[in-house]
Parts: C-alpha cells; sequence; structure tokens
C-alpha cells in the first residue's frame, strides 16, 4: 500500500468546497425567498416559489453526506481524476435541479435522475475500488489486473 500524498486527494477537495460553496448559495436563495415574501423563520410554509426553493435546499443538504462519502471513496480506492470529473457532473446537475425547482417542481425530475445517476456511478466505483484492495491484500489476487488482460485494449491506469 502506498502512503496518499496530498496531491492524491486535490481533486475530491475541490469538489468538496465546491460542493459546500453551491449549498451556501442554495441557503442564501432561500433567505432571499423568505426576505421577499416576508416568511419570518422557523416558519416553512408560505409562497410556493419559497416553499420550493426551501425544499430544494434541504433535499441537497439530505444528499450531501451520501455524495461526500461516495466521492471521497471513489477517490481514494478508485481513481481522483474520474471521481473528480462525476463530482463536477454531480454539482452541475444539483444546480440544474434547484433552479428547476425553484421555478417549477415538475421540472426537477431531469437533474435530479442525473444526480442520482452520477452517485450510483461513484457507488459501484467504490464497490469495486475497495473490493480490488481486499482482493490484493488479503487474496494476492489483482482484480483489475486480471479485468484489463482479458481487454482487447489497454486502458489508463
Amino acid at each position: 500500500m502506498t502512503a496518499i500524498q496530498l496531491e492524491d486527494i486535490v481533486f475530491p477537495a475541490i469538489i468538496s468546497i465546491l460542493a459546500a460553496y453551491q449549498l451556501g448559495n442554495f441557503a442564501r436563495a432561500v433567505g432571499k425567498q423568505r426576505a421577499k415574501h416576508k416568511i419570518k423563520p422557523p416558519a416553512t410554509t408560505g409562497e410556493p416559489s419559497f416553499e420550493r426553493a426551501l425544499r430544494a435546499q434541504q433535499n441537497t443538504v439530505e444528499f450531501m453526506p451520501m455524495f461526500l462519502s461516495a466521492l471521497w471513496v471513489d477517490a481514494l480506492f478508485f481513481n481522483p481524476v474520474i471521481s473528480f470529473v462525476i463530482g463536477l457532473v454531480y454539482l452541475y446537475a444539483r444546480h440544474q435541479y434547484f433552479a428547476s425547482y425553484v421555478e417549477d417542481a415538475e421540472k426537477r425530475m431531469p437533474p435530479f435522475k442525473l444526480c442520482v445517476k452520477m452517485l450510483q456511478i461513484l457507488l459501484v466505483q467504490s464497490c469495486l475500488g475497495i473490493t480490488q484492495c481486499l482482493l490484493l491484500k488479503y487474496a494476492g489476487f489483482n482484480l483489475k489486473e486480471t479485468v484489463f488482460s482479458v481487454l482487447p485494449f489497454k486502458p489508463p491506469v
């Protein structure tokens, strides 16, 4: 096993900071809706656009632990560059989800489905990376090498 260097984890760190920034922007948007429609905390009901913004922000908060966990495990055990790209797509889809939901709740599903797809990819890759690590350590079996040996091309490692 090799030691992890800071340069190895810079990509998931960038995505994590961008995700935190995005979440802050969503909270700010909810606050603006609150002020615009004079909805005083702790009220969570009122103008429909406020309720949609609040729900979109809360959904993002609910998914954040799952996203960050999958992102970091994928980056550490599978590939940090691939997890970075998937993380960017996830954050873009999350932005589209928020904007669509605030506009019209019916428009939220396509970007939501893209978010879920990106999470699924991160989770599958995480499981593959963990499996590779365990098989190599405890069985001396290199799953990646075996899979790559049967492919008609040599993918980048």
